[in-house]
């Protein structure tokens, strides 16, 4: 719900948009002549899902993160349901719905879900395999790592086959021999499914292609910077090595706090005192530990030592470990609701607050106008504007809202004296239902008025109302100096053509009203560009006020 607000999504959604248009299904491209470098996968799901409207919407965009959410949900749900206790099953499942890297993710048009789902669905399958003594051969588990792999290149089959070799290993019940050709029979299928994509690409592509490639699978990795890869654009945000420790904590929130507690009501000194390391006994003890718990840890340890080492780091890349950081943090709620039950109640307590102010303020804003009450004390634009944003949406709620809301106090009324009572699995289920009840309030009223606020949409409609844009509109595309418009792009239909290559005779070109001036002097005795229109205001996914000119060529 709601339209594209940052720059992400309607990049994932134009490549989609440009399958349509053209019928290239091999390699889109995303904005003006930018190539979609990535394998177009995820792609191919969001251009099916929009065939019946015959366009791409924020629905059918975001659609593919929602199944993958669910089918994630489900697959490891019944990976646990047929193998351990049906409440942990159910409480592994819930937490990891809930988290809020995976719910966030789960409703955003990008392409990490659906690596996730496929990366996630081949190490259950391998998982599965050993369980069978790698017996027969697993036709599931190439097709699982060959889509990883078009959706995101290379990594999808070879992270999986690492977490998997480790874990043989750590079992100590194979030969490295054995380990190897396993790994290497079900690699080879799916190295297979993703080379006729890049045989296909390359056909089209070219060298320009083949650069692009190993920037994205081996320059990121090996921390190359743009310059000596040939780039135009950064390969990602940089982080220190230890990034991923509380990324996969804030991540895990607000069940994750649990964690949190429990570091500071441990006795460190009665653990290192009683601590002695045997190397034969440590080896020992972790081949005859169960075996979901120890796939577990490795699989969490080893995809975020593997993130860790390149330079270039973002949250969503370790979500293929969340699963199984999931179940590891339902063995520790049940530690806690034997040992220290206190914790669960005070993790209850922090999501029935949260809650509790949200009540309190959707009613008392219906009839206070927020916005007023903060224009003499905030002072900042931003954010002005989002307080009036939530204040709009406070003020007038519409029938989803109101039910959603009545659906939360319910929740909170019921869950209250819960935690009064004895902890047991009805609270932290409970609450779980709260936080529910409260992502699903927040996600009908709050969410979707601030994410239109922040769309590129009425301005892309009154500029298309007002001027021709096919075939004769022209932007920078230069990420390294400019950013690019891809919400506006988006919703003009993606006709956006490189100024820089084409050197138009005439047309339109768009641009931030706070870069116009580089433009101008750059090719000054070349071009002049005179003022149609612009945007109200800079709160788009640009965050630029953004400006039509027409083009006058005036020399050569």
């Amino acid at each position: 719900m709601g339209e594209f607000y940052v720059k992400g999504e309607p990049r994932e959604a134009t490549v989609a948009t440009y399958i349509l248009n053209t019928g290239n299904w091999v390699l889109p491209a995303d904005y003006a002549d930018e190539v979609a470098y990535k394998p177009p996968f995820m792609h191919w799901f969001i251009a099916a899902f929009s065939l019946p409207v015959g366009h791409v919407t924020e629905t059918t965009a975001r659609l593919p993160s929602a199944l993958g959410l669910i089918g994630i949900t489900l697959m490891f749900f019944t990976l646990l349901y047929k193998r351990k206790p049906t409440s942990r099953a159910a409480l592994a499942a819930l937490i990891l719905l809930t988290s809020f890297e995976m719910h966030r993710s789960g409703i955003e048009a990008r392409v990490d879900m659906t690596l996730a789902f496929f990366m996630i669905a081949g190490l259950i399958s391998l998982f599965k395999w050993e369980e069978k003594g790698l017996k027969g051969y697993p036709v599931l588990i190439p097709v699982f790592l060959g889509g990883a792999a078009l959706v995101k290149g290379p990594v999808g089959i070879l992270l999986p086959c690492l977490v998997f070799g480790i874990y043989l290993l750590l079992l100590q019940r194979y030969s490295l021999w054995k380990i190897i050709v396993k790994n290497v029979v079900v690699v080879l299928p799916a190295l297979a499914i993703l080379l006729v994509w890049y045989v296909l690409a390359y056909q089209q592509g070219g060298s320009h292609f083949l650069n692009i490639v190993y920037a994205e699978n081996f320059g990121r990795f090996f921390g190359g910077n743009s310059k000596e890869l040939g780039i135009s654009y950064e390969l990602g945000h940089e982080g220190p090595w230890w990034y991923y420790i509380p990324a996969i904590i804030l991540g895990f929130l607000p069940w994750s706090f649990l964690l949190i507690f429990s570091a500071f009501g441990v006795s460190y000194k009665k653990v290192f005192r009683n601590f002695r390391p045997q190397k034969s006994a440590f080896w020992q003890k972790l081949a005859s530990m169960d075996k979901m718990t120890l796939f577990s840890i490795v699989s969490v340890i080893v995809i975020l030592t593997f993130y860790a080492i390149p330079i270039s780091k973002r949250s969503v890349y370790i979500m293929p470990a969340y699963p199984f950081a999931a179940y590891l943090l339902t063995l520790l709620y049940e530690w806690a609701l034997d040992v220290k039950p206190k914790l669960i109640r005070t993790v209850g307590s922090i999501v029935l607050g949260l809650s509790g102010v949200i009540l309190a303020l959707e009613f008392l804003f219906r009839f206070v106008n927020l916005g007023n009450l903060a224009n003499p004390l905030v002072h900042d634009t931003k954010t002005l504007h989002d307080i009036q944003v939530f204040s709009t949406a406070f003020q007038h709620p519409g029938i989803l809202a109101i039910v959603t809301w009545i659906l939360l106090l319910a929740a909170f009324l019921i869950v209250m004296p819960l935690l009064k009572t004895k902890t047991s699995y009805t609270t932290i289920f409970g609450t779980l239902a709260l936080f529910i009840c409260l992502q699903v309030l927040l996600e009908s009223s709050a969410f979707p008025v601030f994410k239109d606020s922040y769309s590129s949409r009425p301005f892309a409609e009154k500029i298309e109302a007002k001027y021709n844009l096919k075939e004769n509109t022209y932007v920078m595309n230069d990420l390294s100096r400019f950013p690019n418009l891809y919400g506006l792009n988006f919703y003009t239909g993606n006709h956006f053509k490189n100024f820089e290559k084409e050197q138009p005779s005439g047309g339109y070109f768009i641009i931030g009203s706070t870069m116009i001036d580089k433009v101008r002097q750059e090719y000054s005795g070349k071009y002049t560009f005179e003022e149609l229109d612009r945007s109200p205001d800079k709160f788009n996914d640009f965050n630029d006020i953004q400006v039509i000119y027409k083009i006058i060529k005036t020399g050569k």
